[in-house]
């Protein structure tokens, strides 16, 4: 009896241990199953502090760059030269508001998209074909061009105007669009035509001065010295010849006359390319 006693003591001191040794095994397990998830929490936390910082900086990104796109508009908006700028593929992406309403006379959504060839209503064929060659020699030349030509206004008149051509690289160097900003040269190119008219009309009428000076004399002797003849030759068969002389006498009085009243430069075509003073029109003596 003592013996199973005994036995029934060590078995139960055995499974004590046993259990004891069970529970300090799963303890172990529970706090190295605690530790990994301590552990993965604080790294979760981290990732998530990052992503909240990196969110924020990407929001003040996002709004720098909103806030200088919005300066950039209000830059070009301001700039009263129209301004356009296309894609590689010659499309527009963007204009200012003096572009759209003085020239094309479209809201910017209505361009933007669009190739000059797709709107012919506002950018004639012709216009657009020349427009397009310029692009051509900007590329050739990989930089800065410039260019004077016509340009169909919204109220549909022509005016003179000058191209300045850039092109737009991306950042491995390769052409990604072009900027244009476009400069009214009309009322100066007029005024250079009025200056070079002034100019030629100056030496047109000291011209004209001087033949009409030194024509007249020889012009009044020769005139002179006709009475004569008519006179001498009253009655006689020659007396006819003297009257084509006196008409063509006064036909030159005339041309000295309309030559000492020109006031206007105006030309007329003589002999093929040739342009010479068209006295009748330049002259306010009829």
């Amino acid at each position: 009896m003592g013996t199973v006693l005994w036995f029934l003591i060590l078995l139960l001191l055995s499974l004590g241990a046993w259990g004891f040794h069970q529970y300090r095994r799963q303890e172990l397990k529970m706090q190295t199953l605690k530790q990994s998830l301590l552990e993965i929490n604080q790294k979760a936390h981290e990732k998530e502090e990052a992503h909240t910082k990196n969110q924020a900086q990407w929001e003040q990104t996002e709004e720098k760059l909103r806030s200088f796109l919005l300066l950039m508009d209000t830059v070009m908006n301001t700039i009263p030269n129209p301004i356009y700028f296309k894609d590689a593929e010659g499309v527009y992406q963007g204009c200012n508001k003096v572009f759209a309403k003085q020239i094309l006379g479209l809201t910017r959504d209505r361009i933007i998209g669009k190739r000059p060839m797709e709107m012919p209503d506002q950018i004639p064929a012709d216009l657009a074909a020349a427009y397009q060659r310029e692009e051509y020699k900007m590329i050739d030349k990989a930089g800065f061009h410039t260019f004077e030509t016509q340009v169909q206004c919204a109220d549909g008149q022509r005016r003179d105007y000058l191209f300045s051509l850039a092109p737009v690289m991306d950042r491995q160097g390769n052409l990604s669009g072009s900027v244009a900003v476009l400069s009214d040269l009309t009322e100066k190119n007029r005024a250079a035509r009025h200056r070079m008219q002034k100019e030629k009309l100056e030496g047109i009428l000291e011209i004209a001065g001087a033949v009409c000076h030194e024509f007249n004399q020889p012009l009044q002797a020769i005139s002179g010295y006709t009475e004569l003849m008519a006179m001498k030759l009253d009655g006689h068969e020659a007396h006819s010849y003297i009257d084509k002389l006196t008409d063509q006498i006064e036909r030159m009085r005339d041309i000295t006359d309309k030559l000492q009243g020109v006031t206007r430069y105006e030309t007329k075509d003589y002999a093929g390319n040739t342009k010479i003073i068209d006295i009748n029109k330049a002259s306010e003596t009829q």
